[in-house]
This record gives C-alpha cells, structure tokens and sequence, in this order.
C-alpha cells in the first residue's frame, strides 16, 4: 500500500507569529535596538570611586531638571548645584511646567536618586516618539514600509537619540506632539488636544503643533477649496480642548509641586493662570539683542548645523579640573545627524512643489499626505522660532530643533520613497547616516 505524503500545511494554519508582516518585525527591532542603544551605558559618567548619586555626572541642562526633581521629590540637592537652597517639595523651575520633572520626581522615588531614575522617562519617551513617527506616518495616509522609514531616521538622528537618553524637557514634549497630530488625523481632535495638552505641560512650546495643523488644514483647503468650516470646527475643537485640558492639568500638577520662583523666594502666585503668565514672562527676558553669544544661534543657523552644542565632553587621558577622575570618555554633542539634514531643504521643497501642481488643485487632499504634513509640520514648528529671533530677539538653541525634526523625517522619508533615485545612491546616504550614528553615539572612543 503506498501512501501519499502530507500536503504542507497552508499559510491559514501557521502560527499567527509566522503570519505577521515583515515591516512589523522590523518595527519592533527597530525599537528595541534604539531603546537598548539608549539604555547602555545609562548610568555613565561617574566619578571614581562611582559610591553616591553625587559622583555621577549630570549632562547639559539636567543640572537643572534633575535637580529641580530632587527638590520635588524632598531631596535637597548638592551644595553650590542649581536650587540647592529652594525649600523641599516645590518645583523651583517654574519657567517651565511641571510634568517632565515629575516624571524624574517620580522615578527617584521609585528607584532611589541615581542615573537610573533621572534618564528613564526620557529612554521611555524616545521609544515613544519613535513609534509615534511610525503611527503619523500611517495617519497622514503612507504606507507601513514608509512609516518605517520616517521612524528610522528618528531612531538614527544623533540630536533625538542624545535627548532620548538625558533627563530633559524636550522628548517628553515632542512625543506629545507627535501622537497628539497623529490623532488629529484619525479624526479625533478632543483626544488630540488632550494629548497636546500634556505635552505642553512638559515644555510650552508643544502647542506650536497646533499651528503644524492650522498649516495642514490651510494646504487641504487650498486644493480643495471645500468644507472650510468644518476645517474650522475641527481646529477650534482641538484647540479648544488643548487650552481646556491645560489649564486643568497646570492645576493639577500645582497642587502636586506648586511652582517656586527662586528669584523672589515665593511660590508664584494666582494658580496655573498666574504660572502660564510666570512663563510667558520669563521666556519674554530671554533675549540677544546683540545677537547669539555662547551656545546661543540664530534659527537659520540650526538647518545647516553650524553651531553644535557640547553637551558634556569627558577625556579621562587629559582631565580638566572639574572633571578628573571621572570615566569614561564622552562626547554628548548636541547635533543633527549631517546626513539627514543634507535633504531636509530638498525634501522640503519637494514636499511645496506639490502645493502647486494641477494634481493638487485638482483632488484637493491626497490619500497621501506624508510630504504635505511634514511640510506643515516644519513651517508650524520652525516659523515660530524665526519670527520671535527677528521680533524679539529671542535667544534661541539648536536643540530647539527636536520639535522641528518630525517634519523633516517625514519629508526626507517621502522624497525617498517618491523620487526616482538609484538604489546604490540610496544605499549610499543610508550608509551615511548610520556611520553619523556611529561617529556622533557619545560613547564612541573618538580622539
């Protein structure tokens, strides 16, 4: 008797882990690689012998905000540091809301006062961010693969993996932005200004967003010339409910830490009303009317990279005197990856040549908008910037660039993907910008 072998199982009977999509594997290494990449070394530079939370070294402006998150966590910082004398469980860094700093508050609390607590919020942001490009992507009507791209340039950028790693404002800020505008797009504005409200309740600049789809809904109008009050509708309901939830959340959160003023030694008065005018006062006196001195540069200056920031440098070889006896050797520099912003201005461009072409004033809006939103989102983000520096002569920073960089992944991710280029040229520039991540990661042993 012979018998006929087994049929293959078919495809419906594999295991559902078989059945999922190369992209989405993809996505998940991804984001595990830039998480584990963030997390190594997190606890490093310390001073030998590395015993307390003291002998470690805070990068850039964490002097400020971990500090600032000791106080509100009932910890007075170090002598001679940042609001070592502001009385315990107020935020002394009242120019700035208070939810990023309660975040690091609440990881002290939790894993006691060390690297750790003051880094992780931020490793848990980026990974957030990251995946936040890939579901924007996705909203704005681009494809899985695309979505992918425009997360792996984030993921690959040296200024997002620095703030995704220091315990700072910014990525916290830029996460909420990111998934605010994505929920925005699936036509969910209230949940959208809620989430845009809690970005702003870690860095004031979040709200610039809502410009990105004031911008958004003025190119769909343009080329459709329709529906402008429901465009309206849709803007003053997510505008709406992000001024509603911030001013309830500003509340909140002075209830938890109330706002301090180290300059008068008094917590600032009249409640989140008299907080948001405590911060629009404070950003109004920072200013360079003389031009940029230090770290400071002009925003037009941050597109072509011209003044990087040294956040910390540390040569165990050839010590300064603040910093002997610490290890490893560092470079944190505040930079955007050169190679991708070598096609930020072409992306850009080509993102705004599609604003006047017959096909756009013909359909109005495409199913695809990656380019369009990415366009809206440099001009909502960046333009602010420009004005205050030529109004007011507001100092400005090239890391101030971290809420401007989404735009620029999602327009550089579609001129790739929509332009006729060699693969071997593409080849080329994804070489390039994983060598800057090499080159440029701070612990790469560089002379």
């Amino acid at each position: 008797m012979v018998t006929r072998p087994h049929a293959p199982p078919s495809c419906s009977h594999a295991p559902a882990w078989r059945r999922r999509p190369l992209w989405l594997w993809l996505l998940a290494a991804l984001l595990v690689a830039s998480t584990v990449a963030r997390l190594a070394w997190l606890s490093e530079p310390c001073r030998a012998p590395c015993r307390s939370a003291n002998d470690h070294i805070l990068v850039f402006d964490e002097a400020y905000y971990v500090n600032a998150a000791r106080v509100i966590a009932g910890i007075t910082p170090p002598h001679g540091a940042p609001y070592a004398n502001a009385p315990l469980g107020v935020d002394p860094n009242s120019e700035h809301p208070q939810l990023a700093k309660l975040l690091i508050a609440g990881g002290i609390k939790l894993f006691g006062d060390g690297p750790l607590a003051w880094r992780l919020p931020s490793v848990l942001m980026g990974t957030l961010a990251i995946l936040g490009m890939f579901a924007l992507t996705r909203a704005a009507g681009g494809g899985p693969w695309l979505g992918l791209g425009a997360a792996a340039l984030m993921a690959a950028d040296n200024l997002l993996l620095v703030h995704g790693r220091i315990g700072t404002l910014d990525i916290s800020a830029v996460t909420g932005m990111i998934w605010g505008a994505a929920l925005y797009l699936r036509g969910r504005p209230i949940l959208a200004g809620v989430v845009i409200a809690l970005a702003a309740c870690a860095k004031e600049v979040a709200p610039y967003v809502l410009l990105v789809l004031v911008a958004l809904e003025s190119f769909r109008w343009l080329g459709a010339r329709t529906d402008g009050w429901q465009r309206v509708g849709r803007l003053a309901t997510c505008g709406g409910s992000a001024a509603v939830a911030f001013v309830l959340l500003l509340f909140v959160l002075g209830r938890i830490a109330p706002p301090y003023s180290p300059q008068t030694g008094k917590v600032v008065p009249g409640g989140p009303f008299g907080h948001i005018a405590h911060i629009l006062s404070y950003a109004a006196h920072q200013t360079s009317p003389h031009g940029p001195q230090g770290i400071a540069s002009y925003p037009w200056d941050w597109l072509i990279d011209s003044k990087p920031i040294t956040y910390l440098r540390i040569n165990p070889a050839h010590p300064s005197g603040a910093l002997s006896q610490v290890a490893p050797a560092v470079h944190f520099i505040g930079l955007i990856s050169p190679p991708i912003l070598l096609l930020a201005l072409p992306a850009l461009l080509y993102a705004a040549r599609g604003l006047v072409g017959p096909r756009f004033m013909r359909r109005g809006r495409s199913a695809d908008e990656v380019g369009l939103v990415g366009l809206a989102w440099f001009l909502g983000t960046f333009l602010p910037f420009v004005a205050l520096a030529l109004i007011e002569s507001r100092t400005s920073y090239l890391y101030y660039m971290v809420i401007v960089m989404p735009g620029i992944y999602l327009a550089v991710a579609d001129l790739i993907a929509r332009v006729g280029v060699r693969r071997k040229v593409v080849l080329v520039w994804v070489a390039c910008v994983l060598a800057a991540v090499v080159v440029l990661y701070p612990f790469t042993p560089l002379p």
